[in-house]
């Protein structure tokens, strides 16, 4: 994993916010400056991955109202290896920065089941044993590219609150063609969902601690205040990280087609001629079985043609509420000002609108 910055801005704040040897360590704490959510500040003021980037922000760059200005300022935005695969990347960025959103970092990483489990730890007790098996044919595919942003537009909210309402929902009917979700690609699925984007600053600093080690997380830390739009460069690492991954448009019916295109003269094929028949027709949804048969017989079946059409007939998502809910922008819009507005009404712990799944 390597972070890009702008040159010696990472070495200079390094150096300024470094802790003195015999300083006290402080608490973890969630100021409210980080979170409208009670209850998530609760949880995460004992979660070890928020508390490892809460550390090393402290240490940096302290708490101070100019710190939170600045974390108010900046929202990642993860390209997954969906998007990739559908070259959406190029779209994704260009919609950003057309929303006034400035790229100052970037950083390449690797899902795997831990990352994937640890960043929605509290939201994965509503996916189905379905969806968690396809997301994990999905997200450690290829690379994602994390990419940070500088939102330049005087909104009144946090930069997540304002991307986090371009992102779109993930239930793909209720995408619009304004929302990145559906810029991104057009096979819409609900585990298709291409780009992830943090809800509240607070979710910025425990997705650091969940995808990168201290150095890069520092390095990333010290690019809170960078002008510096480094596009051209997040174009070329998102180059390299395309020409890495098998491209695929996603579309489900299609890549059943290319299966069932293997069939003809194939011994002991009728079973799974049934199957494809019924899943064209509404009349099955068993994509474990097509996965199975494909195997046993030995077709040439891609992963991603695969993936497409297991994301189109998996089940999503379970009767029950999420341990923290999504959080919607307008308990940041309504509620809340700025960091350098809003001191005077931090204190009163207004807990807005969620999201849900």
């Amino acid at each position: 994993m390597t972070l890009h910055t702008a040159d010696g801005r990472s070495r200079r704040h390094a150096v300024r916010g470094a802790l003195s040897v015999g300083q006290p360590e402080k608490a973890c704490v969630v100021p409210e400056w980080l979170s409208q959510d009670g209850r998530k500040r609760e949880i995460f003021a004992s979660d070890p991955y928020y508390r490892d980037a809460w550390d090393d922000l402290t240490a940096l760059l302290g708490t101070e109202w100019d710190v939170a200005e600045q974390f108010h300022r900046v929202v990642p935005m993860v390209l997954k290896a969906d998007a990739v695969a559908v070259r959406g990347g190029a779209r994704l960025l260009a919609a950003a920065r057309a929303a006034g959103f400035v790229p100052v970092a970037w950083s390449r990483f690797r899902f795997n089941r831990h990352i994937t489990r640890e960043l929605w730890r509290y939201q994965l007790n509503v996916a189905t044993r379905e969806r968690i098996d396809v997301m994990d044919m999905i997200m450690p595919t290829g690379e994602s590219l994390y990419v940070l942003l500088r939102d330049t537009a005087e909104s009144g909210m946090p930069a997540t609150a304002r991307l986090g309402g371009m992102k779109g929902p993930t239930r793909p009917e209720d995408r619009q063609p304004h929302h990145l979700r559906h810029i991104a690609g057009g096979a819409q699925a609900s585990v298709l969902t291409y780009v992830h984007v943090a809800d509240e600053p607070a979710d910025v600093l425990r997705e650091l601690g969940v995808f990168f080690d201290r150095p890069e997380r520092r390095r990333i830390l010290a690019a809170l205040d960078s002008r510096q739009d480094v596009t051209p460069l997040v174009l070329a690492a998102l180059a390299e990280v395309e020409a890495c991954t098998e491209e695929s448009d996603l579309f489900w019916k299609p890549a059943l087609d290319r299966l069932d295109a293997q069939l003809p003269g194939h011994p002991d094929s009728a079973e799974l001629a049934a199957l494809i028949h019924q899943v064209r027709s509404g009349h099955s949804k068993d994509w474990q079985s097509l996965l199975a048969f494909t195997d046993r017989y030995g077709l040439q079946w891609s992963h991603w043609d695969r993936a497409a059409v297991a994301a189109q007939l998996s089940a999503r998502h379970l009767e029950a509420e999420p341990v923290i809910p999504d959080v919607n922008p307008s308990a940041w819009s309504v509620d809340s000002r700025s960091p350098a507005e809003g001191r005077a009404t931090a204190a009163t712990g207004t807990t807005g609108e969620r999201l849900g799944r």
